[in-house]
């Protein structure tokens, strides 16, 4: 597919996101039942899934070209594993100074969360979403950006568009970061089952620790803030973050040697390695509809963040 095609996919992504927001606000204020954190994920994913796939039914192209599925070797899905594991530190980093600015919006919505039975929760957060996510953005977007041989434009492009998706701040930065690290791996397999596997993992360990801690994450929050308080905010905080971000370098380095490996077991090192020197086509990504998708995304956020 077309990249042009695919902003202008993004734009109707977005617009449809904030046209649900509109109808459930309305809905509210009319006095209208109190959905569910789970209808209103499925919603979340239509809202996404929707129009990538209407894009490429209408250009014409195989689904399968877009949306490349094929097997793993069982050592790739191991590695995967531990590659999942090793990303927590930068996402916990880049969540942490996020809050400097923003609420922790996962936090946020973590009573309505844990009001739901956790198989629910599992098949929500840690299936249904990845599966839709993968699928729009590691293929429709992803694949229709690397035609124009900009790989390293492509991943990073549709990282951002990734994390802006989510519509708020506090998972814009965590997400753009993680849409980099699920590209990496998809250029390390050829196939979007992997990205789906790593997101999966990630958000059913997410689910899995919000239910079994609860009280002690909400105690230890507690505890955190008792004694920043007393040894100076500041310099407290400085030094949480540099051994966050000390933890976060170590981790990604570990990261990316992990998925060097994969790539190495999938038959994809050299393509992987050379990714900086592949030859481009002269095509600029960012077209004006993908631009007033993201004026109107970034303008939305400031709104739900109170700043405008």
């Amino acid at each position: 597919m077309d990249y042009r095609r695919a902003n202008r996919a993004y734009l109707y992504m977005i617009l449809a996101t904030i046209g649900l927001v509109i109808v459930l606000s309305l809905w509210y204020l009319n006095g209208g039942a109190e959905i569910s954190i789970l209808m209103n994920n499925v919603l979340s994913e239509a809202v996404v899934l929707i129009p990538a796939l209407a894009a490429v039914l209408y250009s014409g192209e195989k689904l399968s070209v877009l949306i490349p599925f094929r097997k793993l070797q069982a050592k790739s899905v191991f590695f995967i594993v531990i590659y999942v594991i090793t990303l927590f530190p930068l996402v916990a980093f880049v969540n942490s100074v996020s809050m400097l600015f923003v609420e922790n919006t996962v936090t946020a919505i973590s009573d309505d969360v844990l009001a739901m039975p956790m198989w629910v929760m599992l098949l929500s957060i840690g299936i249904l979403g990845p599966l839709v996510e993968e699928v729009v953005f590691r293929g429709v977007i992803l694949q229709s950006y690397q035609r124009t041989g900009r790989i390293v434009g492509s991943i990073v492009l549709s990282a951002i568009l990734f994390g802006m998706m989510h519509m708020n701040f506090n998972q814009f930065a965590y997400g753009a970061v993680m849409g980099v690290m699920l590209a990496l791996l998809y250029e390390a397999t050829g196939t979007v089952l992997a990205p789906f596997i790593a997101h999966a993992v990630f958000n059913t360990i997410e689910v899995i620790m919000m239910f079994a801690n609860s009280d002690a994450i909400d105690e230890a929050t507690e505890l955190a803030n008792d004694y920043i308080g007393e040894l100076g905010g500041t310099a407290t905080a400085i030094i949480y973050h540099a051994y966050l971000f000390l933890a976060a370098v170590m981790f990604t380095t570990l990261a990316v040697l992990i998925v060097r490996k994969i790539s190495d077991l999938e038959g994809r090192k050299e393509f992987l390695v050379n990714i900086p020197h592949t030859r481009k086509q002269g095509y600029k990504l960012v077209t004006i509809p993908l631009i007033i998708a993201m004026v109107i995304a970034v303008a939305f956020m400031f709104f739900s963040a109170g700043i405008i």
